[in-house]
């Protein structure tokens, strides 16, 4: 992003003081129109996007005449002439819109050919805005996708369809409420931005400190205790970004540099943040954005959704911390000096405790008396102001002034960056979903599934996950998610599975992509602040994160990890879910108290997996399996036939290890 300054700045931040205004405003009353409130907001994602984010940041960076400067590529802090006419051209469609709304969807059907013409622009400079944000990969998707719309009659009937026009797609994507305006983008602008701009805000107020002194309180004193502090950090700070990429960028910048300042190996410190990163998106009470699609999507409330997600989530960061400890064995890495874990005078600060209880609190209590969820995060959002404003500091007028220029510059931030991507790019994913829908991709895909699986659901939902797992490498979770529900999810209700735990088993998967080579954008992102290699971080972040990979088909298989089912039954499963994944994890990383052997390994591991299957039978087996282990790896000794033991690691000095609070300032303050 661009650093503006002068009269571009201005520019910027009158917009975004407008649209912030306007969102907190619709939340806290009512939204508008579809057709209003997202066009509203998508002016103010091309009035920004074009201005902030440079037509190529590589060739801004090269050499070029004042010329080419000024015409095409900008500067660091101000836009070139093609990027102000971008702007011109993106906003007009829209401001087209916001003033004749009223006329264009109640008289469907009539329109003139600038209409069309103003579409067509709409939908190249969404193209444009998408490329610059996130890359070329979802704009090459939607241009695939248009292109099977237009050619669909020359395809085979197996998968193709009557064919439409080019008038007749830009009639739909620009003139009704199931193109540019559909569910997506009102989801985004009525409901999703709220959320985007309540995280930085808590931040911003010094939730963040208080997440991470609790999570050295208790991960400190656990083996592997910097691994233990970032799992908990992230985990309590990414149910308020929602974003695996967005939490490896903030919490990663003080838990990584000191993981390795405790002894942790670039890869294995970068592997944990991506890891522990990757679950914040199905953390409750904020989950990521998918989760509100999903709500939309199944047309349940988002409460549903927050408590079929709690076990679950336990489960997935329970295995990541079980990795945590068993290779944190392996590598010699201790607990937490005790000088360095936090007394209990300095937890309990009651400014930081009502800071953190308070928003939180409303939150989730409003939440669960069935308000709308824009409603409570803007009453969420306005509740930590005020608190931020009286009781975070002095009352002396300079000091509330600097607490002001605090949370302005923490919306001006979120608004611009996390923001902006998010309307642009579910504007754009919408046009994909208006397609698939258009052409009944979606059932044709669904009985192509359903054919090939035959009566099997398993082999459906393996077909399922490979197809999540690759549409979400190189996009984003939401726009994975989105896509691979429209296309996939009629297929797994087709072949009986319930909505929910078939949304979820999808959500879950779109995620894991994240961590999953090739295309690992969580990984790349914690490379980039731990250094070394990206595919053995990526390794491991999936040793790490096998329970992502398997708790989902508990969801279809034992509905009961969802809050489905009786109490006894529930806590059976979460117990041997639990014992299962720690034992797995010690089973891929090969140590508990000493360095494991492959047969002790292939005992953990095939005991973790019939504890999972969760019957009587299976559950004895597995625990006899678990036993013969323990009681090898305890009592055996090494010999060379059966399966040597690996080395012992000597203990790691953390004696002078020492710790800067600056490091794990996230209180965004930003006022400079």
């Amino acid at each position: 992003m661009r650093d503006l300054t002068g009269i571009w700045k201005w520019i910027v931040a009158t917009i975004t003081t407008v649209a912030v205004g306007f969102i907190i405003f619709t939340c806290l009353w009512r939204p508008y129109h579809p057709a209003l409130q997202g066009s509203v907001i998508l002016s103010f994602g091309m009035l920004v996007v074009f201005l902030n984010r440079p037509i190529s940041k590589k060739a801004m960076g090269k050499r070029h005449s004042n010329l080419m400067r000024l015409m095409v590529f900008g500067t660091d802090n101000s836009p070139s002439v093609l990027d102000v006419i971008f702007v011109i051209l993106g906003s007009a469609p829209c401001i087209f819109v916001i003033i004749f709304w009223e006329p264009i969807v109640s008289n469907p059907l009539t329109y003139e050919t600038y209409y069309l013409v103003l579409g067509a622009v709409l939908f190249l400079m969404l193209l444009e805005g998408t490329r610059r944000t996130l890359g070329y990969i979802v704009p090459i998707v939607v241009i695939l996708f248009v292109l099977y719309a237009l050619l669909g009659h020359l395809l085979p009937a197996e998968i193709g369809h009557a064919g439409y026009g080019l008038e007749e797609l830009l009639y739909i994507f620009y003139l009704t409420t199931e193109g540019v305006w559909g569910l997506l983008t009102d989801l985004t602008s009525r409901l999703i931005a709220i959320f985007v701009l309540l995280g930085p805000i808590l931040f911003a107020c010094g939730v963040g400190n208080a997440f991470v002194k609790w999570a050295r309180f208790t991960g400190g004193r656990i083996r592997g205790g910097g691994g233990q502090i970032a799992l908990l950090a992230s985990a309590g700070l990414g149910m308020l970004s929602g974003s695996s990429v967005a939490n490896v960028a903030t919490t990663g910048t003080f838990t990584i540099p000191t993981m390795k300042k405790l002894g942790y190996n670039p890869e294995f410190a970068g592997a944990t943040e991506a890891s522990a990163s990757s679950g914040g998106q199905i953390m409750p009470p904020i989950m990521g954005a998918g989760a509100f699609v999903m709500a939309e999507l199944l047309g349940i409330r988002y409460t549903s959704i927050m408590v079929a997600a709690i076990i679950p989530a336990i489960c997935y960061f329970m295995g990541i911390g079980s990795g945590i400890y068993v290779l944190a064995g392996k590598y010699g890495l201790g607990k937490l000096p005790s000088r360095l874990i936090p007394k209990w005078r300095e937890l309990l600060n009651p400014r930081e405790i009502i800071n953190a209880i308070i928003p939180i609190g409303l939150l989730i209590y409003l939440l669960v008396r069935y308000l709308p969820p824009q409603n409570c995060a803007a009453w969420a959002l306005v509740s930590a102001l005020l608190i931020f404003f009286l009781i975070g500091g002095p009352l002396r007028r300079r000091e509330i002034g600097k607490r002001v220029r605090i949370s302005l510059r923490a919306f001006f931030t979120s608004a611009t960056g996390a923001l902006v991507m998010l309307i642009i790019m579910m504007s754009c994913v919408q046009t994909i979903v208006t397609l698939i829908n258009a052409t009944g991709l979606g059932v044709k895909t669904s009985e192509l599934i359903v054919n090939l699986a035959g009566d099997s659901a398993f082999l459906a939902l393996i077909a399922v996950m490979v197809v999540a797992i690759i549409l979400g490498m190189g996009m984003s979770t939401t726009a994975a998610y989105v896509i691979a529900a429209s296309v996939l999810g009629p297929a797994l209700i087709m072949l009986g599975l319930e909505p929910l735990p078939s949304h979820l088993f999808i959500f879950y998967f779109a995620i894991a992509s994240g961590i999953t080579p090739p295309v690992c954008v969580a990984v790349f992102t914690a490379k980039t602040i731990s250094g070394g290699s990206w595919l053995k971080m990526a390794v491991i972040s999936m040793g790490l994160s096998i329970g992502g990979y398997i708790i989902p088909y508990y969801f279809i298989y034992q509905p009961a990890i969802l809050m489905k089912g009786g109490l006894w039954i529930t806590l059976g499963i979460i117990a041997a879910v639990m014992i299962a994944m720690f034992f797995i994890e010690v089973g891929v990383f090969g140590y508990l108290k000493k360095p494991a052997s492959w047969p002790e390994r292939i005992f953990f591991l095939a005991g973790g997996a019939l504890l999972m299957k969760f019957s009587l039978l299976t559950v004895i087996i597995g625990l006899v399996c678990i036993a013969l282990a323990i009681v090898s790896h305890l009592f055996m000794p090494d010999i060379s036939v059966i399966g040597k033991r690996p080395a012992q690691v000597q203990m790691v000095d953390l004696s002078k290890v020492e710790w800067d609070e600056k490091d794990t300032d996230i209180s965004l303050d930003l006022s400079e």
